[in-house]
């Protein structure tokens, strides 16, 4: 609601957040951003740039977060197994690091700082 006091500027803002609704209950429910150095790199499996979608989705909910493995897996409907391989794949590649300070804590999965792959060249569309 705009009220009196604000100013100008202020109101107008306003105006224009009061008009963006979302209907679409997909995007109400929120979704992640996944780097396009992730989905370009076919060296990945489609299982560990899913992973690496869901490492996101959960580390950005306030920061950082506890997601043991057996959650993430249901969350993703696959088996342990396969999560911990995506995993593995993951960290060979260098976008995650697995650290386990203590063996009666859990993992922390850290997205790396890995610099951006060389630009691919686009191909010339007709």
């Amino acid at each position: 609601m705009i009220t009196t006091m604000q100013p100008l500027n202020s109101q107008l803002l306003q105006q224009r957040l009061d008009r963006i609704i979302i209907e679409n209950p997909l995007m109400r429910d929120g979704f992640a951003a996944l780097p396009y150095s992730i989905l370009r790199d076919t060296a990945l499996s489609l299982g560990a740039r899913l992973t690496y979608a869901f490492l996101l989705m959960y580390g950005w909910q306030e920061g950082s977060c506890f997601a043991g493995q057996q959650k993430m897996a249901a969350d993703m409907g696959i088996s342990d197994r396969h999560l911990r391989r995506f995993l593995k794949e993951l960290e060979a590649a260098k976008y995650i690091r697995i650290e386990r300070h203590d063996r009666r804590f859990n993992n922390t999965y850290v997205i790396a700082d890995r610099p951006l792959p060389p630009k691919l060249k686009r191909r010339a569309t007709r």
